[in-house]
Parts: C-alpha cells; structure tokens; sequence
C-alpha cells in the first residue's frame, strides 16, 4: 500500500506543473522598448555599455556599466539616457571611442532565467521545475524550426534557468519572447545575453526586460 501511495505521489508531482505568480519585475514592465544596437568597451574589471533603444517613436542613447560581484552575480546599472536623432552617427562616435558589437568571436548564447515566487512550497518547487523542463522544449523546438538556435543547458538555481546557442539573435530573442507571450510570462523572466570577456570568462548583459537595472545572479 505504501508503494502505491509513493507512485502515485511521484505521478502527481512529475505530472504537475507551476507557473510564477508573483510579478517580481514589476518596475520594469515597458513591453514596448526594443533594443536597436549595443556596444560594448573593457575598462579593466567592468564593461562600458552604450545601448540604442526605440521607445515610443523615440531613439534613446542609454549609457551604462556591466560587472561581476561577489558569488557570480552580475550588477547592471545605467548611468545616463539621452534622446538621439541620428544611430549611425552615434554609433560610429563610439566606435572611434574604442566601443565594439562583439568582444569576441564566439556564437551567442541567450540564459533566459524565470524569475520564481519569493516562497513555494516542496510540491510547488517541483512543479516549477516540471514547468522550465516544458519551457525549455518549446523554445528549443520554436528555435530549431526557424534554424535560429539550440538548447544546450539548464538547471535550477535563483531561477528556473535555460541556456540557448543563438544563430539570429535578432529573430530568435522575437521567436522566444513569443514564447514567452504565449504562457504569460514576460514578465516573469530575465532574458540575458553572454559577453565573453575572455576565452574562458564572460559576463551576461540582461536585454529583456530593456531598462532592467540591478542584479543577475547565473547560479
């Protein structure tokens, strides 16, 4: 009898799924704001960001600075924006000023983090679990299907965390934010972007939320 009652325990969480309910990333909901061009500048242990943003028929210039914490938490902060006229003016400003698109040659990897509920219960932790296991797949498959990326990796950890190679970052972070639409959680999920510093070292510059300030733990 007690085996039966484990099975059946065992079906019931594998089977159940949890989707976040609280809205963590409330401050920073503009679903309009779209990422048009990032540079990107080393200055010893921190990296110089300029980002042009579309914004409600604007062209903002939002400057700001990338670096590593304690315990592999990134922190993200923009110092600055500004309305702009031109982009490609802007842009070769910066280029003269040693700014790059890419710091290294290497494919683009997108970690898309859910952002979880402050408090779960056991039951609901392995539901969460169930839940990034099925995100994962369908946004595999939706990237596959388009020839715009893969999944490589995932785990628990502050999030439910999904690691992608990206092939179009342009057309596949509009492929996984539909995704993302379709199960109701824009705004649950921190999409970030790896900026590897070094062969062996990198940093993650979180695009999604657009105007996200603050922390990003990859653990």
């Amino acid at each position: 009898m007690k085996n039966l009652l484990s099975i059946f325990l065992i079906t019931v969480i594998i089977g159940c799924s949890y989707k976040p309910n609280e809205k963590r990333l409330l401050n920073f909901q503009n679903h309009n704001a779209e990422i048009l061009t990032s540079l990107y500048r080393i200055d010893t242990d921190t990296l110089q960001i300029a980002r042009i943003i579309s914004n409600d028929g604007k062209q903002l210039l939002k400057l700001g600075k990338i670096w590593m914490g304690d315990y592999a938490i990134t922190h993200q902060e923009f110092i600055s924006t500004t309305e702009i006229k031109n982009k490609d003016s802007i842009q070769k400003a910066y280029k003269r000023d040693g700014y790059t698109h890419q710091l290294m040659n290497e494919r683009d990897v997108m970690f898309i983090q859910i952002v979880p509920d402050s408090g779960m219960s056991e039951i609901e932790a392995f539901g969460f679990l169930n839940f990034r296991q099925e995100m994962e797949d369908k946004i595999d498959l939706a990237l596959k299907q388009k020839h715009q990326g893969e999944w490589f990796a995932g785990d628990m950890g502050a999030g439910g965390n999904m690691l992608f190679f990206i092939d179009n970052w342009e057309q596949a972070i509009k492929t996984v934010k539909n995704e993302l639409a379709n199960e109701d959680l824009l705004d649950h999920v921190l999409i970030t972007k790896r900026l590897n510093t070094a062969p062996d070292d990198w940093t993650y510059e979180v695009v999604f939320p657009v105007e996200y300030e603050g922390v990003f733990n990859q653990m």
